[in-house]
């Protein structure tokens, strides 16, 4: 598909990321005790700001009104002192992020003039007259605003140049929101001055900035964890998910880590297996491997969720699934906890009778990409999880664990409209629709998406459920089309679609390292295609399908 092949081009553009500058300082400061934890050295804009909690017993709960973080650390002691400093990033390298981010943009430029005559066909201004007022008028005006056409791959690939955007400020010491603004503001001047001759793209300028953030963001943290651990494996995909910290850590410039390990809970996951899925309504099943990465940080009690610095929690899936027929589905999910109100009381170690618990609350952000089937018969989505809210808790004592989690977030997003088969079977259409829906076969919508996640555990025995609905409505406001030219056709179309995907899953260890699982995960989905000038034009479709599989994962 096309999009798979963007994938491999951006991640060729990700190698190409020269080596710049060395990062000056280290970490973060963390929560320490009188047990005497020794604080790793760092240089700071400012001394750190810190205080001392009373002794408190085991049913206590240390506050402070600075930190939205309440932690307690339970111990056979009842009184424990503990010292707790706020988390402060080092000092920022401009001059640091100004080259890598221009070294992005330059080598993004290149490649762009390489393909130029691919693209004509999307060139729809030139210069006549003042240039400075052409790109004073692209800013400051609407007029060269609009949603673009351009293929489902090409559109997409811009979340993964807004990671490499959102890295280059990420490691020189920017926190999350400053490399998120950063990142607006490069993909702004690649739309504007780049692609002058077309239009400023809006869903470029959202999958950019919010799903380059969040994407950016996994990777940068994800690859910083990876780089603690032993093997050829984890240093490869570490180099994959940050580029260039490992080129610069090549050349003798690498980067401190500006996490604390021993704060966090970390993941990774690598599995594969076989997967038989069975479509209902079409009459289709297929048989695939699968080849995926799991990973997830928790460092939430490491206090990183200050809402100012460091999103503290992270989870990224990414799957592929190969059939006789060539690649069949491509997965790729993220979501980022940014922070909020958060408690823990841990439990007596050891303890079948004590419990202990946590939870968490606050905004939260995500992507989805979904690809499944072949092209023909292919279910598409890509989510930008543009702004949401996330709660979650856990109980649990030496033997059993019951955690749950929520998400419900608001999407930008571009679909396949489901409804569009039965649709081309009866003649229609989608060339020269006013609306933004073209004949690409998939248009730009606004909806939601909501999440469920509960998991049960004892011992090393899992027994997990996952609930995910999405609903979108198509953006039909014909002011956002890439061309107002006159057409003959009066076929406008508006679509609505929803997804619900239900999961089941048992996860037993082979070992400490090896543990198999099976999966059973039920999909409803359901689509309208109705005409917005002719009323005639209605279609609808609706389709379950039934995925089983069977996979090993190896945890590094």
């Amino acid at each position: 598909m096309n999009t798979k092949k963007c994938t491999v081009l951006c991640t060729a553009v990700l190698a190409l990321n020269a080596p710049l500058s060395a990062v000056k300082a280290d970490g973060l400061s963390y929560l320490v005790s009188t047990s005497a934890i020794p604080m790793r050295s760092s240089r700071m804009v400012s001394a750190p700001i810190s205080f001392s909690v009373p002794p408190f017993h085991t049913s206590s709960v240390a506050t402070h009104p600075l930190i939205m973080n309440r932690s307690v650390a339970m111990a056979a002691d009842p009184a424990v002192d503990t010292v707790t400093t706020l988390p402060q990033l080092v000092e920022k390298d401009w001059w640091g992020a100004l080259a890598e981010i221009t070294t992005v943009l330059v080598i993004g430029e290149l490649l762009y003039q390489s393909g130029e005559e691919s693209m004509k066909e999307d060139f729809d201004y030139e210069i006549e007259g003042n240039a400075g007022q052409y790109f004073l008028d692209r800013i400051v005006t609407t007029e060269s605003w609009k949603l673009d056409d351009n293929e489902i791959g090409m559109n997409w690939g811009h979340a993964y140049a807004g990671a490499l955007y959102h890295q280059a400020f990420r490691n020189y010491n920017f926190n999350y929101y400053e490399s998120m603004l950063g990142n607006f503001i490069a993909s702004g001047i690649w739309e504007v001055f780049a692609e002058y001759k077309e239009v400023v793209s809006v869903n470029d300028q959202v999958v950019t900035t919010f799903g380059g953030s969040v994407l950016g963001e996994s990777f940068f943290q994800l690859g910083e964890m990876l780089d603690s651990k032993e093997g050829w494996v984890p240093a490869t995909f570490a180099a994959v998910f940050n580029p260039s910290r490992a080129i610069r850590g090549w050349f003798g410039y690498s980067s401190p880590n500006r996490f604390d390990r021993q704060k966090a809970q970390d993941r990774f996951d690598i599995y594969t297996g076989a997967l038989h899925s069975i479509k209902e309504a079409a009459d289709i099943s297929t048989s695939t491997i699968l080849l995926g990465v799991d990973a997830s940080i928790d460092s939430i009690q490491g206090q990183y969720d200050a809402l100012s610095a460091t999103p503290s929690q992270v989870e990224l899936n990414m799957e592929l699934g190969i059939s006789q027929e060539g690649v069949e589905d491509w997965q790729l999910s993220s979501s980022l906890f940014l922070g909020g109100y958060t408690q823990q009381v841990k439990p007596v170690t050891g303890s079948r009778e004590s419990w202990g618990h946590s939870w968490f609350f606050g905004p939260s952000m995500g992507i989805e990409y979904s690809s499944l089937g072949q092209e023909d018969e292919e279910d598409f989505f890509a989510a930008i999880n543009v702004i949401g809210l996330s709660v979650g808790g856990e109980w649990k004592n030496a033997d059993f664990a019951i955690s749950v989690r929520g998400d419900i977030f608001g999407d930008f997003s571009m679909v396949k409209p489901f409804a569009e088969k039965s649709y081309r079977a009866a003649g229609g259409q989608f060339w020269g629709t006013k609306s933004v829906l073209w004949e690409g076969g998939y248009a730009y919508g606004l909806g939601h998406t909501a999440k469920v996640k509960f998991e049960a555990s004892y011992r090393e025995l899992l027994l997990g459920l996952k609930v995910t609905s999405q609903r979108w409505d198509s953006i039909d406001d014909k002011e956002f089309n890439r061309s107002s030219d006159w057409n003959p056709n009066k076929s406008d179309l508006d679509f609505k679609d929803a997804r619900d995907r239900y999961e089941v899953y048992l996860r037993a260890p082979l070992s400490k390292a090896l543990g198999l699982s099976v999966h059973y995960e039920h999909i409803d989905r359901s689509g309208t295609l109705t005409g917005i000038d002719n009323i005639n034009i209605y279609h609808r479709n609706d389709d379950s399908e039934s995925r089983t599989s069977l996979r090993l994962a190896f945890r590094y």
